[in-house]
């Protein structure tokens, strides 16, 4: 009896234990990353996910370029695996913008007595973030009072960032207007002696400005490429227009064995305009093969304080115009001087046309075609007209 008891009290304990057993769900370990929390990066800087992993040894996850285009603090969810098992995290990061405002102003400006001015406006008083920073000048002056007045520029953003910049205001006497005296032309026999070689082409960029084109002379001359402006806009109708002598040159250059690239000249301040303006050459170009990029140029830099831009919109509406050129199948570029390459563009970000007018540039970025002036002289072409020099 006592045996069979403890039979009893043995196969309870058994069975009962895995019945208990099963009814408890198993419970997974789990695995969480080593993260760094609340780490601060730039306004519009380029910040991603593995910036913010101590490690991601083991583990499968995809590096996700972070949102830095909004001040504040920002919560980021991902998913990653490991040994099988998906999981999901979320860390914090905090975006700021701590960039003084760029502040692009001569030492000293004239103006005549009398004549009064906008001060404010004669320097590029820009922001990174702010489309409109605080910009406004410290000191007295009288436009009516010949003499010369020390002022400074101040330049504020809504972080707080400021740049200041002292400059003289002159005013001045008026002056008796003297007889503008023409530089000499640079021919191009000249610019081929200098310039060609088995690594570079000569060539020129041309608009209505240049009238009808004689382009079998001017390859006769020398000339082995052209660019052309296919038009502009959009201008202060809201209009694209487009260049009067574009189907003339397009088809005339190549009829002369030219190799052909386009630019269009561009007053876009929105990102809806820019791609619009693309769609413009699109349809005007007609599929038209093309030997050399399709240029952007943007370069009203006098009115830049009035066009309600950051430092930001510009480069991104710049990227936008070059993404969409290329996405239809052609090569994009930005054209630009080397001061505002430098200044506002940033180097080696771009398919780069450089405009540098000087016998050697001292451009230390990367670029694929150099303007080097625009006093060339050409048969063919009556008037002046832009030279260039393209690197194969």
């Amino acid at each position: 009896m006592k045996k069979a008891l403890v039979i009893i009290i043995l196969l309870f304990i058994f069975t009962g234990c895995d019945k208990f057993t099963d009814d408890v769900p198993v419970v997974k370990e789990t695995f969480i990353l080593e993260t760094n929390q609340n780490v601060q990066f730039e306004y519009a800087s380029d910040a991603y996910l593995f910036d913010l992993i101590n490690s991601t040894d083991e583990v499968e996850i995809e590096n996700i370029k972070l949102d830095t285009m909004s001040l504040g603090e920002h919560i980021i969810k991902f998913n990653f695996s490991n040994r099988g098992n998906k999981y999901e995290q979320e860390i914090k990061y905090i975006v700021v913008d701590t960039t003084k405002p760029l502040l692009l102003i001569s030492s000293s400006y004239s103006v005549e007595k009398g004549k009064e001015v906008n001060l404010v406006n004669k320097a590029i008083c820009a922001d990174n973030h702010d489309k409109r920073p605080n910009c406004y000048i410290e000191g007295t002056y009288d436009f009516n009072k010949v003499g010369t007045y020390n002022l400074k520029y101040h330049a504020v953003d809504t972080s707080g960032n400021s740049t200041t910049k002292e400059f003289k205001l002159k005013v001045i006497k008026p002056a008796k207007k003297k007889e503008t005296q023409s530089k000499p032309k640079y021919k191009i026999e000249d610019l081929i002696s200098k310039h060609k070689s088995d690594k570079t082409m000569v060539g020129i960029d041309v608009s209505s400005w240049q009238g009808d084109v004689d382009y079998q002379k001017v390859k006769e001359a020398g000339v082995e490429f052209v660019i052309i402006r296919l038009g502009f806009g959009h201008n202060k109708k809201g209009e694209l227009v487009l260049d009067s002598k574009f189907t003339n040159n397009i088809k005339k250059a190549k009829e002369a064995g030219l190799l052909v690239g386009i630019y269009f000249y561009s007053y876009a301040n929105t990102i809806e305009k820019v791609k619009e303006q693309v769609n413009y050459i699109m349809d005007n170009l007609n599929n038209e093969s093309l030997d050399l990029p399709i240029a952007f140029d943007w370069e009203d830099w006098g009115s830049f304080n009035t066009y309600n831009m950051s430092l930001t919109d510009i480069r991104i509406i710049a990227k936008t115009f070059i993404d969409e050129v290329e996405k239809r199948g052609y090569k994009g570029a930005l054209y630009s001087s080397k001061y505002y390459l430098e200044q506002i563009w940033g180097i080696d970000k771009y398919n780069t046309w450089l405009a540098h007018y000087t016998n050697e540039t001292s451009y230390k970025g990367k670029y694929f075609m150099w303007q080097l002036s625009n006093r060339g002289k050409v048969a063919g072409i009556n008037g002046d007209v832009d030279f260039d020099i393209l690197y194969k």
